[in-house]
């Protein structure tokens, strides 16, 4: 443990990633409302349009879930009628229908809002750093 920890939690990866996630989502939850989705599921919509035609698989691995939750989130947008699944071969794609192609304007919106959200807590530069430094360490644990 390092001197500068005055308790195990603030030295511990596991505790704090945790602990910034719990805060960081209910920011997002609070950003994503005017949306009427949750963040995760704004997100696979904004993968989706601006991707259009991913496989599960592949959206499975983008967005660091089991395929057993890209399943039930892609059926859960199904019956909302943002997205299709569109057989290929052995291959199912997905696609944004129309009414789910609307809803790219109120998720940058929430999107925005989010990045305003922490930035005024963190600071936008530190904000930044941190953001890069967590997607660089997920690249290194995802290898």
């Amino acid at each position: 443990m390092s001197d500068s920890c005055k308790t195990y939690q603030e030295c511990c990866l596991y505790f704090t990633a945790n602990s910034l996630s719990r805060f960081i989502n209910n920011m997002a939850e609070d950003a994503f409302r005017l949306t009427g989705l949750s963040p995760s599921y704004g997100h696979l919509m904004l993968l989706l349009i601006n991707e259009p035609g991913l496989s599960q698989g592949e959206l499975s691995q983008r967005m660091n879930v089991k395929a057993s939750t890209m399943t039930r989130f892609i059926d859960k947008l199904i019956v909302m009628q943002y997205v299709k699944r569109v057989q290929e071969g052995r291959t199912t794609l997905i696609f944004p229908t129309e009414e789910g192609k609307k809803l790219k304007v109120l998720i940058d919106k929430a999107l925005t809002q989010l990045y305003k959200n922490y930035c005024e807590v963190l600071g936008e530069e530190f904000a930044v750093r941190l953001t890069e430094d967590i997607h660089k360490a997920n690249t290194i644990l995802k290898k």
